[in-house]
């Protein structure tokens, strides 16, 4: 009777008739009834079952679900019904196989991580944590914000810490949920749009070159100065540090050095100018040129100069090409640098230019102190003793000197009175009508029954003068007697009545009853001012002390 072979699902695979062997459905040996010597057909099943088919090829009739172990690979493969597909296997040993294959698995069971062969090597399944090191891993989490609404991030697992955060939409976590909470302590109070690093793990910095940025500590990009493009700055713009130059010009044609705290400004192109410019009403004015030829300083027609403070000139002469020069200082200075009477010239003092010919008319006129004019009148020249004097010359163009002896000239004027030459004290005065007697050195004021009387307040404003026994210059001289009308010092040296001590300097003011007084520097004004000491006082006492008075 023959046999009916099934498979697992209950299908006939195939009708073994008596005494026959099928060796063509599957890759066993399947015995008909009373096949003769089965033993050995049996016995070879065993073998090909319990080997798994092991072989350089594949079975040539397998069956779905067959085993083969493929010996050129050798690797286990199970037939799908299509192909042989390998079944995988996992070894657990505290270091790599030797003799893998591809697709092989291993489990390191010192650090309790997965791999696979590639072939070549063994690639890290997972997980990234090393056992014993704390967790070290992208991990994927789901966290409420603080609406309730779930966000879906990615986290960068350190050591246990939260290094980072990527998101794709910024929200602020949700105190209360598990999640959220865990994440705040982690240092993500809020979680911007991007990757966001942790601000409790210290120093926490995104290391390496990066192509673009939107800012830089905080600042926008687009408000740092370019180096290759023209550039503005709304800021202040400082190279703090000593030694260093600012250089313009495709030459370096200018630099700008500070050493020492001293500032250098350099052109360094040979024979060229730095021009100082302005913007005078829509036109541009040049105001000052270093002309680089001649190494001079200039300054154009257009314009005035001012020098507010003192004008020091160091050379051999001053040039003034001008029509008009005005002057408002009361006292023109010559022979500064003159240190001894041994060193003075002879004559000091202005000299009028009335042309470079031998002509009377165009002689060289002079208004000068002479050294060598006697003081008694009595002779013109070669005495000593000094005067002013007036008198024309002829100057020798090319050598400078007279080429005929000066000659007196008449000096003219409306009206000149004089009675002395010198006087003991230096102020001048003018007689004034009194309503009181009055002492030299009384210190007055415009009022009174007459024209002037005592001052009797203390830091008075209205101070007018002081009364002079001596003054070097009188006017209104015949208004009347001291008694009536005594003389008012308006500016000079007089005597003055102090009370108190002072130091030579102090200026001094009225401290009523018509007596005078220093005054510290608080207390004093543009008004009340009389003078200065001209000596030291050391008593207490009201005595004549000498003073400049008119002088703030």
């Amino acid at each position: 009777m023959a046999y009916k072979i099934n498979n697992t699902f209950g299908t006939l695979l195939v009708t073994l008739a008596d005494g026959t062997i099928d060796t063509t459905t599957t890759d066993l040996s399947l015995i008909g009834k009373g096949y003769a010597g089965f033993g050995e057909k049996l016995n070879e099943n065993f073998v090909k079952l319990l080997e798994n088919f092991n072989n350089t090829s594949e079975p040539t009739n397998k069956i779905t679900g067959q085993l083969w172990f493929d010996q050129t690979n050798k690797q286990l493969n199970v037939y799908t019904g299509t192909k042989f597909k390998p079944v995988g296997s996992t070894a657990n040993s505290t270091s790599a196989p030797s003799n893998a294959v591809l697709g092989d698995l291993w489990f390191d069971t010192t650090n309790t991580q997965l791999y696979v062969y590639n072939g070549s090597s063994w690639t890290l399944i997972g997980p990234t944590s090393v056992a014993g090191s704390g967790v070290t891993q992208f991990t994927s989490e789901v966290v409420q914000d603080n609406s309730g609404v779930n966000r879906s991030i990615l986290k960068m697992v350190a050591n246990d810490a939260v290094v980072a955060v990527g998101s794709n939409i910024a929200f602020t976590p949700s105190s209360t949920e598990t999640n959220g909470a865990a994440l705040i302590t982690a240092g993500f109070s809020t979680v911007s749009q991007g990757i966001q690093l942790s601000s409790t793990v210290t120093s926490a910095k995104f290391r390496g070159t990066a192509t673009d940025s939107d800012s830089l500590g905080g600042v926008a990009a687009a408000n740092y100065l370019r180096s290759n493009a023209n550039d503005t700055s709304s800021g202040t713009l400082g190279i703090l540090a000593d030694g260093t130059t600012l250089t313009l010009g495709a030459g370096s044609d200018v630099t700008f050095t500070m050493a020492s705290d001293n500032l250098t400004i350099a052109q360094t192109t040979q024979d060229k100018d730095i021009i100082f410019t302005v913007n005078d009403g829509g036109t541009t004015v040049t105001l000052m040129t270093l002309d680089g030829d001649t190494g001079r300083l200039e300054l154009p027609s257009v314009g005035d100069l001012r020098v507010k403070g003192n004008l020091t000139v160091d050379g051999d002469s001053v040039t003034t090409n001008v029509s008009t020069l005005t002057i408002e200082d009361n006292i023109i200075e010559l022979n500064r640098n003159v240190s001894s009477n041994s060193g003075m010239p002879t004559y000091s003092g202005i000299k009028v230019n009335r042309g470079e010919t031998s002509t009377a008319t165009e002689q060289d006129l002079f208004w000068v102190w002479d050294e060598s004019f006697a003081d008694d009148g009595t002779t013109i020249f070669g005495n000593s003793g000094g005067a002013f004097t007036a008198f024309k010359g002829i100057n020798n163009e090319a050598t400078g000197t007279e080429t005929e002896a000066p000659t007196l000239v008449d000096i003219r004027a409306n009206i000149v009175h004089a009675t002395s030459t010198s006087a003991q004290y230096a102020d001048l005065a003018e007689r004034y009508a009194a309503d009181m007697e009055l002492e030299p050195g009384d210190v007055v004021v415009l009022g009174g029954q007459e024209e002037v009387t005592k001052c009797n307040d203390e830091l008075s404003d209205q101070v007018f003068g002081v009364v002079s026994d001596s003054p070097a210059f009188l006017m209104n001289a015949q208004a009347g007697n001291n008694s009536s009308h005594p003389m008012i010092a308006l500016k000079g040296r007089v005597f003055v009545k102090m009370q108190g001590t002072g130091k030579q300097g102090d200026r001094v003011v009225s401290a009523g009853n018509g007596v005078a007084r220093v005054a510290s520097l608080e207390e004093c004004n543009h008004f009340n001012v009389l003078g200065r000491l001209i000596k030291d006082k050391y008593n207490e006492d009201t005595q004549l002390i000498e003073c400049v008075i008119g002088v703030k």
